[in-house]
């Protein structure tokens, strides 16, 4: 059921990773911000970080 490399994941390390996926990509649209890299399509990093937060709210934690 699960794909070979990746045995069951729990709940709470499921949301852990959401949740440091997304402050990592907030901190990377304000460093790229700051030193002015990556043009308007550094926006597209808040984007990602804004769907996976969306995610969060639309997931159905069923406990295995």
């Amino acid at each position: 059921m699960y794909p070979l490399p990746f045995s069951p994941m729990s709940i709470a390390l499921g949301r852990r990773l959401r949740w440091i996926v997304v402050v990592a990509l907030v901190a990377a649209w304000f460093v790229a911000l700051a030193v002015d890299a990556g043009g308007n399509g550094v926006h597209l990093l808040l984007v990602a970080a804004v769907g996976v937060l969306l995610y969060e709210l639309v997931a159905v934690d069923t406990p295995a």
